[in-house]
């Protein structure tokens, strides 16, 4: 027989439903027997059909590591790198790479979950089945099966593809032995299911009792589990936090691009400065990686991670572990969280609502549970025997006290059970009977006088979706005559502390929608009791709304019934997963909580996919954060923990995006108005210290708000901006008083800084000469050739330096020292001012009341104590001037005697380009200074933030108090007034286009089935449909 002649596949042929065809015909369709397939065509068909697994395909982990330094703010960060190493300066482009290196490797660590959601998926897969094969019963792999083959699946066994159950050639229905088959983690079903002859059972499956032989009809992808693995495998988005970085590195690249343009024209264009290869010959380029290296955050993504990757320890040990680091910002802005109920927010146990049963006669609540206990068999493990048995308080001494004689099982027709027993002590003989209540009711001597009130109880419990069981007992062996002891109602109860966490989410902001598999009735019933709307529907519904037939219940549009609606029932993975999209086209950040296989596309589609404790492996998989702690209590502290973290993310946001204003505009208009350069080592250690210590914001102190967060980016740059000019003008003046006037000569009697040319030049001639006549007693002038003053190379020579006049020499060398120290001075005050911003955006309140973590100031002193030493030592004259002159004669301070941070003494001579090396040297007691002058501007940090909060009107501040507003100690809260919930960082909240998604660092991403699920069924097809697959015969 050739495979070729059927082939079963999602792709074409006709439609059979393997549920509603005989057996006969199912193995016409398949092309095989019950004798199973011979091992020559069960390969054949493996080399057909493919393996029982779910395909992937594989990627180049360091490849993928690469990637991480593939983005524009790498690009820019490489183009900096080039860029060093084209001008020799060898430890600039050390420093460079080494931030590129930190920060891919950090990100690469972070995100590589190789593709989880597939893997688990795969291993949820029966690795082993027993087959029928050449007529004889073997053990193959799983993953062998093929469409024809026949099986043997028993208790404890997960099936391994979807199957037909064979007929067991029992003498009639009443006397067939059904499976048990536990489908929950599928479809949503609280109960085992009863599973005949004819019947289906599908790949992932659980069979609790019973043992048959069945045919195969689909495997891999083309079974029900597949279908659900092709929606996992078809998500692919873009984390919320990686479209953020993008449009916060697109502002700062535009800016940085501006200012490299503007340098560029005005240091060639006006100034003429000249560029050759090699450190110190092109001082333009060299400025350039100043405002390139300073202004990309190319630390934002390192910072950021380390501060999840720390967030995310801490709320494992909470009981909620993260999968994907990006998933815990996403978590802060959930706004809606959908949730499975089966096993999520109840305990997927069946249990007795004592409370509610209902006794007939001169019967008690207590004579049903006991009778309910005697009617019990245990060795079946039945669960509704198991839940009956054990709701019974003295059913400890039952086997002592009973004696059972016989059991009548269960079976579809009569639809109850019997128990005949015997009292040991009095040697009663006596008979229960249980099963569906209205049969119970009928069997009962007196029917007719019960009927109508347990007619309206069973309704009643209906209504309630609750599953009803009749308890009838008789005396004596013979011909039963039934009294009726009373009804019981079983439920799947909710987990304890289901409702208060529901009660927390709606306070912080968050929905929560009910998403099940379970009945409609069942669904509102569960709703009720745990405080939820019971504004549901079923796919029905759905349908209608999808296929635009007008108002659905009240709705216009099938996005407004999802977005408005409290939850839905008899939905199928394909349906969860499309409920979840709806509501994020709508800019929802949403949750969706779940356990079984049948909500892992849902949960990977969602922007924060939450699997709780006791979930399956490919819940887990497919899940971004997984509860190791029973119930959803642990999500409350999730989400607190979440904006938290946020909270610290966005402070670190709002300072970078100044720091990059402040950074391009102040040395980029120090260049362009003075010909001033800055050297680009300064700068890198300002990103190393400062950035550095950012990490710490991951332990800072903060108060969670008490609404989802939103990245309010206008709100982050305008003020970025505004800060960021405010900063740039208190490093413009202090450079301005430092180089351009005689403040701190004058009034506080130190050395001069003033790089103005008459200044420089009236202090040569009156000091610099004169101490140089006096140290070294050699006569010169003001145009004595430095040759006579300097042991000149003869390369030097024949170049004319030896020609330069003694006070060109002498401008040159007190211009240069006096830059050097300067430089010194303002890296210190922009270190010091750039940092300190961290406590003004980290609160609303005045920033000295509100107290930030210990661990926040101690890295501020750190990196400030760092950055004090090297103003206050320097880097003897590095950068070093290319072709220098040693020994400098006039590089004295103006107080007399040398720097005594600078024993290199090299500097450059008139006239070259090398005067415009951008050299430090140490600025000594300027460094208090420039600590001084930082905490002056400090003062006008905070007011500058009111007045942007009140123009932009920020969480409602305009409805404030000025003591709420402005002095509130905790800071917290601005817009408890106005009824706002408050971030104190980020402020107002922007619905920005949210979507999530895992990048697999590990190499594997999934091929998936386009087109698989996306068609809506009708709540009576959801199971049939679920056994559906194409065939076609050739």
């Amino acid at each position: 027989m050739s495979s070729k002649d059927v082939n079963v596949d999602v792709d074409q042929g006709d439609e059979v439903d393997f549920k509603d065809v005989s057996e006969q015909r199912a193995f016409e369709l398949l092309k095989c027997d019950e004798k199973g397939l011979s091992s020559a065509e069960a390969a054949k068909r493996l080399e057909e059909y493919g393996p029982n697994k779910l395909p992937e395909s594989s990627r180049n982990p360091f490849l993928i590591f690469l990637g991480y330094m593939w983005n524009p703010l790498s690009w820019a960060m490489e183009a900096a790198a080039i860029i060093a190493i084209a001008l020799l300066d060898f430890a600039d482009f050390a420093l460079i790479v080494a931030l590129l290196l930190v920060n891919a490797t950090i990100s690469f660590v972070e995100e590589s979950n190789a593709d989880k959601a597939i893997k688990a998926l795969t291993s949820a897969l029966a690795p082993k089945a027993k087959v029928i094969r050449d007529g004889e019963p073997k053990t193959v792999e799983a993953q062998d099966l093929v469409p024809g083959d026949i099986v043997v699946i028993r208790l404890g066994d997960i099936v391994p593809a979807d199957v037909k159950i064979l007929d067991e050639g029992a003498a009639s229905p009443e006397l067939e032995t059904p499976l048990q088959c536990d489908q929950a983690a599928l479809t949503g079903e609280s109960l085992p299911v009863k599973k005949y002859s004819g019947d289906v059972c599908f790949s992932g499956s659980t069979i609790k009792q019973g043992e048959r032989h069945c045919v195969v009809y689909a495997t891999g992808m083309d079974t029900f589990f597949g279908r659900a693995a092709a929606l996992l495998g078809a998500s692919d988005n873009v984390a919320n936090l990686q479209i953020i970085m993008t449009k916060i590195g697109a502002i700062c690249l535009l800016t940085i691009g501006v200012w490299v343009v503007i340098e560029i024209g005005v240091g060639f264009g006006h100034f003429n400065h000249s560029c050759y290869g090699g450190e110190g010959y092109c001082p333009i380029l060299t400025n350039i990686l100043v405002i390139i290296v300073g202004g990309i955050p190319i630390a934002m993504p390192t910072v950021l991670s380390v501060t999840l990757a720390l967030g995310a320890f801490k709320l494992a040990k909470d009981g909620a572990i993260v999968s994907r680091m990006s998933a815990v910002e996403e978590m802060a802005g959930m706004d809606i969280l959908c949730s499975d109920k089966t096993g999520t927010l109840t305990l997927n146990k069946l249990t007795v609502d004592v409370a509610t049963c209902h006794p007939e006669g001169d019967f008690t609540i207590e004579d049903i549970l006991k009778y309910g206990a005697l009617s019990a068999n245990t060795v079946t493990e039945e669960p509704i025997d198991m839940v009956l048995f054990e709701s019974y308080a003295e059913r400890d001494s039952i086997k002592e006290r009973y004696t059972l004689k016989k059991y009548v099982p269960f079976n579809p027709t009569d639809k109850y059970t019997i128990a005949h027993l015997v009292e040991n002590e009095t040697g009663r003989y006596f008979q229960v009977m249980k099963g569906a209540p209205q049969v119970v009711v009928r069997n009962a001597r007196n029917s007719s006088d019960i009927e109508e009130v347990c007619t309206k109880k069973i309704n009643e419990y209906a209504g309630r979706g609750y599953r009803a069981l009749g308890i009838a007992i008789s005396e004596g062996e013979g011909t039963p005559s039934w009294q009726m002891v009373g009804l019981v109602p079983l439920f799947d109860p909710p987990r304890h502390d289901t409702k208060e966490t529901i009660e927390r989410c709606m306070v912080m902001g968050i929905q929560v929608k009910m998403v099940t598999g379970d009945q409609l009735l069942i669904g509102k019933e569960t709703a009720k009791q745990l405080g939820l709307g019971t504004n549901m529907f079923t796919t029905e519904a759905l349908l209608k709304a999808k296929q635009g037939f007008g108002l659905v219940e009240g709705h216009a549009s099938v996005e407004d019934l999802v977005e408005e609606a409290d939850g839905f029932a008899e939905v199928f993975p394909e349906h969860k997963h499309m409920i979840v999209k709806m509501l994020q086209d709508r800019g929802h950040m949403l949750g969706m909580t779940g356990d079984g296989v049948n909500d892992a596309p849902a949960l990977k589609k969602a922007n924060v996919g939450i699997a709780v404790a006791g979930a399956t492996d490919a819940a887990r998989g497919a899940a971004d954060i997984v509860l190791t702690e029973p119930g959803l209590f642990t999500i409350v502290g999730a989400v607190i923990g979440a904006r938290k973290i946020f909270q610290r993310m966005t402070t670190y946001a709002r300072y970078t995006v100044a720091m990059t204003f402040r950074i391009s505009f102040t040395f980029g208009l120090l260049t362009v108005i003075y010909d001033w350069f800055f050297p680009t080592i300064l700068i890198v250690l300002l990103a190393v210290f400062n950035d550095g210590a950012m990490i710490a914001l991951s332990k800072d102190r903060v108060v969670p708000s008490h609404v989802p967060n939103r990245w309010n980016l206008f709100s982050i740059f305008t003020t970025g901006i505004v800060y960021g000019l405010y900063l740039t003008l208190s490093s413009w003046v202090f450079y301005y008083v430092l180089t351009h006037m005689t403040f701190f000569e004058d009034k506080l009697s130190m050395f001069s800084l003033d790089e103005r040319e008459n200044s420089i030049t009236e202090w040569c001639q009156t000091s610099g000469i004169p101490g140089y006549i006096n140290r070294s007693g050699n006569q010169i002038t003001d145009e004595t050739p430095i040759s006579q003053i300097y042991n000149l190379t003869e390369a030097q020579s024949n170049a004319g330096y030896g020609e330069i006049p003694a006070l060109e020499q002498c401008v040159v060398e007190q211009k240069y020292v006096r830059g050097a120290m300067s430089r010194a001075a303002l890296y210190l005050q922009v270190s010091i001012s750039g940092q300190a911003l961290v406590f003004v955006v980290r609160t609303a309140a005045f920033s000295l009341f509100s107290r930030a973590g210990s661990w926040t100031y101690i890295a501020f002193f750190a990196a400030q104590f760092c950055a004090t030493l090297i103003a206050v030592f320097g880097f003897n004259g590095y950068t070093f001037p290319p072709n220098p002159v040693e020994d400098c004669q006039f590089c004295t301070l103006s107080s007399g005697g040398f720097n005594p941070f600078f024993n290199s003494r090299e500097v450059p001579f008139a006239g070259t380009e090398a005067v415009s090396t951008a050299s430090v040297i140490g600025c000594t007691y300027y460094a208090v200074a420039a600590w001084i002058w930082a905490a002056i501007w400090y003062f006008g940090l905070d007011p500058i933030k009111w007045a942007m909060h009140y123009i932009l009107n920020e969480e409602g501040i305009r409805q404030q108090s000025l003591y709420q507003t402005f002095f509130n100690i905790q800071g917290e809260h601005i817009g408890t007034n106005a009824g706002i919930g408050v971030n104190r960082s980020s402020m107002s909240r922007v619905s920005v286009a949210r979507l999530s998604g895992r990048i697999s660092a590990g190499g594997y991403t999934s091929g998936g089935v386009p087109g698989v699920g996306g068609q809506i069924q009708s709540p009576g097809s959801l199971l049939s449909r679920a056994s559906v697959v194409r065939v076609s015969q050739k």
